[in-house]
This record gives structure tokens, sequence and C-alpha cells, in this order.
């Protein structure tokens, strides 16, 4: 985390002896008031006190003044006078300021200085930075945790007001009530590092999760660690009538059968309705800022030598509206909690921009680079076309490129068979090309906006990052996919080939590129409003991701074989060849005239 400081605090101050258990006359007061005056001139010119400390865990800056100082003086009663060097310091622009980094409010908390009831997990060291992209108090915490995606703060124990988690929690029209991603978030025990600076040991917690340094959990790890509590401390109760039986088929013991697809299916029952607790998290886990309200399904363990987990909570069969809570008893080995977010999150990030298809326009196809996501994509280009005095641009190319990964020395036999194909679109008007890709769901939120086709991408804050909404960060799933589009600056498909030869290399992005496919495009109706309404149809009539039967290769054919009218385009690799059956039609038809 990086906080502003003066590099040579120097807080002159003045000591001056209070003593209310004496009473004085209205002259003896005014005498002393003189006195103290004088006083106060003289200490002052005399009396100063300099600190620089930025190793110390209670180290605290406000205004350019250590806290502690502060405290002493109120304490003794003295008065601070800021010298004109401070007072010039204090004036400086936000930009002037001196950035160092200080230890985790996490660390700070344990260490006894801050004694507030939220508790905001550091993020990780990241002295690359030049400042922190967050807004910050006068105590250098987040004021505002997950507000924007560079973010790595958690919030806990200051959960959101029942009517605001229960909107978010509410359907809208077409949603199933019951659905909603699922996340496995693990809990570990309050004390699971006591031991660690003795034996180097952690209760319920590898070592890669913790960070040592700040002696706390690491936050943005993708199996959610959370301290018991934080979690528990961050629940709401909402109490709402149940008119709903559940599905005995979702939650059983069975936890393999549990996926971000599956849902309760609800069905109206006249005699049942009881009223039923829900137990919803409010804040940012794991300093996650897409993950902010989500609903506690289920709390489970595992012992000790155990291969199964054991449900300890279960909300479908909590009839006494009991609590969730941490469970008991010896040799736990590990305990997670079963978490749904809002229904709308079966069908897009936004609950008015559905759709799982993001288009960044930006490596210098446009002056301020833009990231548009769902049917908001529809919106903004009608717009453009509209204000536009020329007509829309139109598709006409389009190839299938097929590549590896790069993965340096560490090169496994799977790297050496597994191919990533992508579709690329040429423009009637010649000023750029577009790539569109289907891979899992979060990869670019959950990667730091790390992507192949932006110039910057191993920039610890690149221009696809800066973009990113809050809600697209967050793990990726790799049983669910989403639609990437990038407007890239090769006008052709021979100077997008000299961009991917530039990045090809053992140490580089790409190995053995090859051009499967390259058609003109054959659709009437083939505008950027066109490609993003088909692209849109296509991710929510099917949202899964499997390596066989639906994944980057299938979807490029698909897409190319819809573009230029041919059946026979098959995947890349000769095995996802004989699984593949021809979902072109998904780009047609509109996706809520049909069953999920």
């Amino acid at each position: 985390m990086k906080r502003c400081y003066k590099t040579n605090c120097t807080a002159a101050v003045d000591i001056s002896n209070n003593n209310s258990s004496k009473e004085y006359d209205v002259d003896e007061q005014e005498d002393t008031v003189q006195s103290t005056q004088q006083q106060q001139q003289q200490d002052s010119s005399t009396l100063q006190i300099s600190r620089t400390r930025t190793d110390s865990s209670s180290f605290r800056i406000k205004d350019g003044l250590l806290i502690e100082e502060i405290h002493e003086l109120t304490l003794t009663g003295g008065q601070h006078v800021p010298s004109s060097e401070e007072e010039q310091f204090l004036n400086k622009n936000e930009d002037e300021m001196t950035f160092v980094d200080l230890p985790a409010p996490e660390a700070e908390a344990r260490a006894g200085d801050l004694k507030s009831e939220i508790s905001v997990e550091d993020e990780e060291d990241t002295s690359s930075l030049l400042s922190s992209p967050c807004e910050l108090d006068w105590m250098g915490r987040c004021k505002y945790p997950g507000k924007v995606s560079q973010c790595r703060h958690s919030l806990y124990k200051s959960p959101k007001d029942v009517q605001f988690i229960r909107r978010s929690l509410t359907p809208s029209h077409g949603e199933d009530p019951a659905g909603g991603l699922l996340w496995k978030a693990t809990i570990v025990p309050d004390d699971f590092d006591e031991r660690f600076e003795q034996k180097g040991t952690l209760k319920m917690c590898h070592k890669n999760n913790y960070d040592a340094k700040h002696k706390c959990l690491k936050p943005r790890r993708g199996n959610l660690l959370v301290k018991s509590s934080d979690f528990f401390g961050s629940l709401v109760k909402i109490d709402e009538q149940q008119n709903q039986v559940k599905d005995e088929t979702l939650l059983n013991d069975d936890d393999e059968k549990l996926d971000d697809v599956q849902v309760f299916s609800n069905r109206n029952n006249n005699n049942n309705n009881n009223v039923k607790s829900r137990w919803v998290f409010s804040g940012v886990l794991c300093g996650w800022p897409a993950l902010k309200t989500l609903e506690v399904l289920k709390i489970e363990y595992k012992r000790a030598l155990a291969l199964q987990w054991r449900t300890h909570w279960n909300a479908e069969e909590n009839v006494k509206g009991v609590p969730p809570s941490f469970p008991t008893g010896p040799v736990l080995s590990e305990v997670r909690a079963i978490l749904r977010m809002p229904p709308y999150t079966m069908s897009g990030w936004s609950p008015s921009s559905p759709g799982f298809v993001f288009w960044f326009e930006g490596n210098g196809t446009r002056k301020i680079p833009r990231l548009t996501y769902g049917t908001d994509i529809l919106k903004v280009f009608q717009r453009e076309d509209h204000a536009a005095a020329t007509s829309a641009p139109r598709c006409i190319r389009v190839h299938m490129i097929s590549h590896r990964y790069a993965t340096g020395d560490n090169v496994q036999i799977r790297d050496r068979l597994a191919y990533h194909s992508l579709a690329l679109l040429e423009w009637d008007h010649g000023k750029y090309c577009t790539v569109v890709e289907l891979a899992y769901l979060g990869g670019i939120g959950g990667y730091n906006g790390q992507a192949n086709w932006v110039e910057d991408k191993l920039e610890p804050c690149n221009s696809l990052y800066k973009c990113l909404p809050p809600e697209m960060i967050h793990p990726w799933k790799s049983n669910l996919s989403e639609i990437r589009v990038f407007d890239v600056q090769p006008k052709t498909l021979e100077e997008f080939m000299v961009y991917m030869n530039r990045h090809t290399g053992k140490y580089a992005r790409f190995l053995n590129v090859q051009v499967t496919v390259s058609l003109p495009v054959r659709l009437t109706f083939s505008s950027r409003e066109h490609i993003a309404q088909y692209l849109i149809n296509y991710i929510r009539r099917g949202k899964t991701y499997s390596e066989i039967r639906r994944n980057c290769q299938t979807f490029a054919a698909d897409f190319c074989a819809f573009l230029a009218g041919k059946k026979d385009i098959q995947p890349f690799h000769p095995i996802n060849q004989q699984a593949y059956r021809n979902q072109a039609h998904y780009f047609l038809y509109e996706p809520t005239m049909y069953p999920s």
C-alpha cells in the first residue's frame, strides 16, 4: 500500500501544566493566561520533537504528523504550531507527495493499534505502483473497498442494510429466484497463524496463501480464504415468506454434483407458507470487488484422513433459523462455505446488461480506450452510428487462427497438445481488425487484465485493466465461458501476423501460429452492432466450458462457419473434431425464447 508522509516530520510542541483542581479568581486567570502565552512562545522556539519512522506497525499519518505524537500532545495538553516548512508541505498537491510502503491495516490491527470493528486486509506488495488506486482516509485505510477494479482490499463486519441486500437478491422478470453463480470460500480459524513464528506452520491454511510480512491472508486468492470472525461477522439475516420447496438433488453430500449451472427447482406449494431465514454475506470477500453480496447455502467441513465433505449447516434444512457457525470438534482439516451470488449473475455481470460478452476498444484504435459489456454494447454502437454521418462499419473477411501458448522452460505434455483458436475480423473501413475469442469466465478480471491482445500486457496496471469495471473482477471459472472482443491496430491479416510473429517465442506469448480458415463474410447484416448481437445470443444460449465439447476451438469453428456461410469448417485439433457438433444457429435466435 502507498501512503504519503513528510520525510522529516518536525513537530513543535508546547507543554503546559493544567491543574483543574485549583480555583482562581478572574484576575488570577488573566495573569495565568498571559504567563502561559509567554511560556508557549519561549518553549515553542526551543523544544522540538523530530521523528522519522516507517518500520513501526503503529506508524500513522495525519496532516504530516505522527499519530502517536498527536496522542502525546493530547495527553499533555500541548498545542501543535506548524512551522512554515510544514505548511508548505501540507499545501503541496497530492502528486508532489512522497509515497512509501507501510504495513498492512490487517497487521496493524493485530499489533493493537487499529481498534476498529472493520478489518480490511491489505494487498500484496506492489512496489512497482506509484500510488494506491483507492481513496484513502487520514489513517491510510481504503474508504470504499471494491469501488475500483484495482482495489485489493477486503471489507468485513460492515454489512449493507437489509433492504439493500433484499433488492440485490430480488430476481427480475424471467430470472430464476434461486439462480446465481456459486462460489466456495475456505474459512480458517482466527488463530490459524499463532504457531507460524515459532514453528513455521499454519492451521488449515497453505503457506502460499499467507503473507508472512504483514501477518495476514493474501487477498485475491482463487480459493477465497477468509478468517472465521470476518466471515461470520459479515452475515446478515433476511426473513421472507417461503412459498417454495427445495429440489433434493441440489445440496446433497456428494458435492461433486454442485456446479455453477445448477439452481434450485422452485415449485408453488400453497401448503408451505413458513417464514424462511436467509443468511447473506455482505462486504468485499477476499479483495475481489465483484464478490459483495452472496447468500450462504452450506457450511461444510472435513476431518483429518477423511475424503468426503460433511454438512455442518444447510440453508434448506434450517427450519429453526439457526445462524451459520464454524464447526467444532477434533482434527478439523478444512472448512468451507458454499455461496451464491444474486440471480442476474447467471446471465451477465449486471442486471441491466445481460450477456457475458465484452468489447474492448483500445490498443490505439480509439483515442480513449473503452470497455463495454453485455447488451450495453448494442446501445453504445446504436448511439454512435446514429450520430455518425457515415454508415456503420461492416465486417468483410473472417480468419481462424490457432496457436499454442508459450510457457518458457516449464513445458508439460498437455502444453504441447493444447491449442487456442480465435477469429480475426476485417472491416470495410480498413482502420483496424478485431479479435474474437471464447475463454474461461472471469479469466481477464482474475488475471488483472493480462490479455495477449494488448501491447502493455505486462504492465502492473495495463490499459485493459484500467477499463475493467469492478463487477468483472472475480476469480475465473473453468466450467463457464465468456466471449472477449478486442480491437487491434493491424488492419489486415498480414499485419496481424506480423504482430503475432513479434510475440512468438519460447519466452514470449505464442508458439506454432497457424491460419486454418480465411474466407469472405457472406452475411447480409454484418455491422458492429449485428456482430455484437450474434455473440450475445450465442453466449446466452450456452454458458458452459468444456475442453472437449465446448471451448475456444469449437466457438471459432461455429463463428467462422456462421459468418462465411460454410458448413464444413471444423475445430483445429483432431481431438475436438471427434466430439464437435456445429452450433452456428445459436448466433441467430433470441436466447430468452428458449429454456435454459
